[in-house]
């Protein structure tokens, strides 16, 4: 007893529901391969006709037989893997720079190809084997997601404080050359790996291009909380116009040899620099978007393009005075993005006079990380809270979250704070909002016209 993977749900409606799969079996193989993760699952229920090997406490082991189309899913759903831990030590790295008395699981250096593969975690291909590099080339994981930081190995190592960390190149063409497509980043630590090193870096990761598809170019992020670690120099303004110019530089023979930048700088670059940001068709097929490359360009463009497209739907809503409506929408976000956001608004007010008036932006310093650091992925529920405090908002208002800022699949927040616990906190109604402008447009079409979906949302959220 006790073989196979644990499952955690089954989509209702889906294959497994159908064929009378429930929660707290265990899936043991598929077409006879056993399951090592949810990566097998993935890969191994892609056939047309699979026989699915099962185990349950009360019928012991059963096979139940699939004919069904090679993309539609069983609908199982597992837990991820648990977390292999970096063997490396970086100067940088942000774990070691958290504050104290978070919870646990904060606290842990990840290096893990299943997450890369899964989610678009960044590893350094440190710590793989032969076994996981064959398991990479024949179920094709591909993309993943690689940081260089230098091609020099010596830079490398020094980089990463770990004297064993291999040649990166030959772990990249390893992978390549079994056709695994990669996204790389390099993190520009001043002095170290940016001048002639990263020089070298960008010619021989576009030397494998298309392989290599794309280089992010990020700048290194501090926190307040680096005690016992290192004395790295905080990136100003001229050293971000100077790397800007840099980057552009790097991509001119790619965009004319390939139509594709290929190198890619982070939107903190333009943030710090006091730029403004390039149209989005810089930014190719976005293939770092969830690495903050290209996020703000998108946003701006999203935003505009509901303006134009939903023009009706917010000449209905002007004023936001149906029965039910909150009087004011408080934009949560980090100080970054204030800036931007505020344009956005008062673009809306002079297209439909009436609705900026309705919104308000309420940035939110960072205390809990520091002031440097100024994205809303990483705020705390704790500085939220204090910011909306501060804002004497009307009552009644909504305070819209974005979604980056909340842990995947739930409503808590870095520092362990909820959605709800700040709704019963601050007495307004709380939402976890959709982070690109054309979802969270769509979000608010959707809820606010409607009196009686209004009215049960505020309620739900003020419980």
């Amino acid at each position: 007893m006790g073989q196979g993977l644990i499952i955690k749900e089954v989509l209702p409606g889906s294959l497994a529901d159908e064929a009378g799969i429930r929660t707290g079996q265990r899936i043991v193989s598929i077409n006879g391969n056993k399951l090592l993760d949810l990566i097998d699952l993935e890969f191994y229920q892609a056939d047309g006709d699979i026989v699915v090997m099962l185990e349950c406490d009360q019928d012991g082991i059963f096979e139940i037989d699939f004919e069904k189309d090679p993309d539609e899913r069983l609908g199982i759903v597992l837990d991820p893997p648990p977390i292999r831990r970096c063997p490396n030590d970086c100067d940088f790295c942000f774990v070691d720079q958290m504050p104290p008395g978070q919870r646990q699981s904060l606290y842990i250096r990840d290096e893990d190809y299943r997450y890369s593969f899964m989610y678009g975690n960044f590893i350094t291909l440190t710590n793989l084997s032969e076994r996981d590099y064959q398991r990479i080339l024949s179920q094709r994981l591909s993309p993943l997601y690689i940081s260089v930081h230098a091609t020099d190995p010596a830079v490398r190592k020094r980089l990463l404080r770990n004297e064993r960390a291999p040649d990166i190149l030959d772990r990249i063409d390893h992978l390549v050359n079994g056709g695994i497509r990669l996204q790389t980043q390099i993190v520009v630590t001043p002095g170290i790996n940016d001048g002639e090193v990263l020089d070298r870096s960008v010619k021989e990761l576009s030397a494998r291009y298309p392989g290599v598809s794309s280089l992010a170019i990020v700048p290194v992020g501090l926190t307040q909380h680096r005690s016992n670690l290192p004395s790295i120099d905080l990136i100003g303004p001229d050293f971000a116009r100077k790397m800007l110019g840099v980057i552009e530089r790097y991509q001119r023979p790619f965009i004319e040899k390939w139509d594709d930048p290929f190198v890619y700088p982070a939107d903190e670059w333009y943030v710090i620099a006091g730029k403004s940001f390039p149209a989005l068709k810089r930014y190719g097929s976005l293939p770092q978007l969830g690495n903050g490359v290209g996020m703000v360009s998108l946003f701006q463009t999203q935003w505009r393009q509901k303006l134009s497209r939903n023009r009706q739907d917010l000449l209905s809503l002007r004023g936001m005075d149906t029965a039910d409506a909150p009087p004011c929408l408080a934009l949560v976000t980090g100080t970054a993005f204030k800036p931007y956001l505020v344009k956005l608004v008062a673009l809306l007010e002079e297209k439909f006079p009436g609705w900026g008036g309705g919104i308000r932006v309420v940035p939110v310093e960072n205390r809990l990380f520091g002031s440097s650091v100024t994205v809303a992925g990483l705020l705390g529920g704790g500085d939220i809270l204090s910011a909306i405090q501060n804002e004497s908002l009307p009552y009644g208002s909504w305070v819209l979250i974005p979604d980056v800022a909340v842990r995947a699949d739930s409503d808590v927040l870095i520092d362990d704070h909820s959605i709800s616990s700040l709704s019963q906190a601050t007495g307004y109604p709380v939402f976890q909002v959709p982070s690109e402008a054309s979802g969270f447009w769509d979000w608010l079409l959707e809820n606010l016209p409607s009196a009686e979906h209004s009215s049960a949302s505020v309620k739900a959220a003020a419980r």
